[in-house]
């Protein structure tokens, strides 16, 4: 019995100073969303130092071992996930025994939680943490059709985009979106693109077929957007470049006020005013005036008044569809009509 308590004595001995040595300076505060570091000095013979972490108000701990960065001194991460508000408790023992906190009294470290990170919390809450959307719509457009000199005289067409965006939430850059449009009608036209012997005027083709493009979403600060498009098109007289710019107030996917311009080369400018509503949360709606010479530049401004109206037909998919009023001209109008999808993924 004497000959154990004096080996007791002496293996607790030579395993105290190793476990008294062990330093470690906590950090006061962290930010939210990084991977938290900490650092230890451990001088040789070292013991195995481990750290038990969790996120504050939380129960279970999780182990991770502290590795040598030099002689002296061992570090270990905590991973990002863990890093959130309100904060990290923690504590470190050597060879099994507490050498800073206890897992009954850990450490706290504050987490810091900055402007970046909440907003990047709450679009990430908004979308469910999905960062990509496929999206697709098309769109018929008739102006009406009318008779000079005896030629009936067709002013319509239809519109084709689909595009992927992914969010990256990296602001002021919010996501990035690529995209095909094709855009093809028919409409009055006057010498020479008419056909020799036809009189004039007539009806032709106008628009472009492919057209490629590339967007960033910009988001400055919460709540307001910029979209910065840059469009190359592939026209009848060959390959054209245009662009399109929008400025949001709100949430395009909710309730927002936005107004914008695109111009395509040889093809037409649209300059557009949209009033969002977000009321219905899983029924978005929007009005939109349109003042636009498409599928010509060459053809006199019209206007169209839109109406869209989406359903969430599952926790990540939307269909909507489009109708409106069309004109160019007083006495001849037609009508608009559309549909869309997207999906987050």
């Amino acid at each position: 019995m004497k000959l154990a308590a004096i080996a007791t004595l002496i293996l607790a001995a030579a395993a105290a100073p190793a476990q008294a040595n062990v330093v470690h300076l906590p950090p006061a505060d962290a930010p939210a969303g990084a991977p938290l570091e900490l650092v230890a000095t451990v001088p040789p013979p070292a013991p195995v130092v481990q750290v038990h972490y969790r996120t504050a108000g939380t129960s279970a701990y999780a182990t991770a071992e502290l590795v040598r960065r030099d002689d002296q001194q061992w570090v270990a991460v905590v991973p990002a996930a863990v890093v959130t508000a309100p904060g990290v408790e923690y504590y470190l023992d050597a060879a099994g025994a507490p050498v800073f906190a206890s897992a009954a009294a850990p450490h706290r470290t504050r987490v810091e939680v900055t402007d970046t990170a909440e907003r990047r919390a709450r679009d990430e809450a908004r979308t469910k943490g999905r960062h990509s959307r496929v999206h697709t719509s098309v769109e018929w457009t008739d102006y009406g059709t009318r008779t000079v000199d005896g030629n009936r005289l067709i002013d319509r067409y239809y519109r084709v985009d689909a595009d992927f965006a992914y969010r990256l939430w990296a602001y002021p850059l919010e996501e990035l979106r690529v995209g095909y449009t094709r855009l093809v009608g028919d409409t009055a036209s006057a010498a020479p693109t008419c056909p020799l012997g036809v009189t004039l005027p007539c009806t032709t083709e106008a628009g472009f077929k492919v057209a490629g493009w590339f967007e960033l979403g910009l988001a400055p600060v919460h709540g307001i957007g910029l979209d910065a498009r840059m469009i190359v098109v592939a026209t009848q007289g060959g390959v054209a470049v245009g662009g399109r710019g929008e400025l949001r107030v709100g949430s395009r996917d909710a309730t927002h006020v936005a107004a914008g311009v695109e111009l395509v080369a040889d093809v037409g400018t649209t300059g557009f005013f949209r009033l969002g509503l977000g009321t219905l949360e899983k029924v978005p709606m929007a009005a939109t005036l349109e003042i636009t010479n498409l599928p010509a530049q060459t053809r006199d401004t019209g206007v169209r008044l839109l109406y869209d109206v989406g359903g969430q037909i599952r926790d990540n998919v939307r269909l909507g569809v489009r109708v409106g009023y069309a004109a160019r001209e007083q006495g001849v109008f037609g009508f608009t009509t559309g549909a869309n999808a997207s999906i987050d993924f």
